[in-house]
């Protein structure tokens, strides 16, 4: 009887902490431009290139140095204390969540995310390899710690499902078509210069809602940014983060249809 017993409660705690997963819909048709069949066909292609988390990593390392070359980037004080203190919560929800994509090292990155303060009053922010970078200008733009959590929950999403990874891999098949290497600074000049395409950047809208809204932030705020980003943007690029999906506005339609349908939270009232 007890081993009866023993063997009931390891299959109910199995049975309640496989349950505990959470699912989202991932409404990306939301965001077609009429490039998402091809984007689709390109992750297809791309699943036969092999990328280790290890060769990410060494592009995020590049990409720090290359950036550190540049600007004066902060690891203390009062603004990096908030935004690494969100990137830990936001980083503690991802293991509660199922593999919405079929990106192997999902769930892997967790030890080895690293944030930055660049100052700069560019509005920007952008990752690489498991390394967050947030710029003065953009932590300024944010009203509320809520509206951070976007952003950083964004570029977490951009590793999370496997964007950084095939920045990586599309230089590897073109190096392995055309030859030649650039070696790993290379690659890191191609994830920082290269769009990840509207299908990409709204994927990591909705999964970083996602991990906001697990972390206790009020993901009505995405909304929010999104839509003072389209005041200010208008028709012309303004945001780096932003250049390849001049649609703010719709990524504000998209996140609410995301919030009501996973959620039923209506933004609106």
């Amino acid at each position: 009887m007890k081993q009866l017993t023993s063997f009931l409660g390891i299959f109910i705690f199995t049975t309640c902490c496989v349950a505990q997963k959470k699912n989202t819909n991932h409404d990306l048709s939301c965001y077609d431009n009429g490039t998402l069949a091809f984007h689709q066909l390109e992750g297809s292609f791309l699943e036969g290139v092999e990328i280790s988390l290890d060769e990410e990593l060494a592009v995020g390392k590049a990409v720090y140095d290359e950036m550190s070359n540049k600007y004066t980037i902060k690891t203390s004080g009062v603004q990096y204390e908030k935004v690494l203190s969100i990137m830990n919560r936001l980083t503690a929800q991802i293991p509660k969540f199922n593999n919405p994509t079929s990106h192997v090292n999902f769930g892997k990155y967790k030890s080895n995310y690293k944030i930055y303060i660049i100052e700069t009053e560019e509005i920007n922010a952008f990752t690489a390899g498991a390394r967050i970078f947030v710029t003065t200008g953009i932590y300024n733009f944010c009203k509320n710690d809520s509206e951070l959590a976007s952003i950083i929950g964004h570029e977490l999403s951009h590793n999370e499902l496997g964007h950084i990874a095939n920045h990586v891999k599309r230089q590897k098949a073109a190096q392995g078509l055309f030859g030649g290497f650039g070696g790993v600074a290379y690659m890191a000049g191609q994830v920082l210069t290269t769009p990840f395409g509207q299908t990409d950047e709204g994927h990591c809208d909705l999964f970083g809602m996602d991990l906001s809204k697990s972390a206790g932030f009020a993901p009505c705020y995405t909304i929010d940014l999104w839509e003072r980003m389209a005041e200010e943007s208008g028709d012309k690029t303004f945001f780096n983060l932003f250049s390849s999906h001049p649609y703010s506005g719709d990524r504000a339609t998209c996140a609410g249809n995301h919030l009501k349908v996973n959620y039923k939270l209506n933004c609106n009232n």
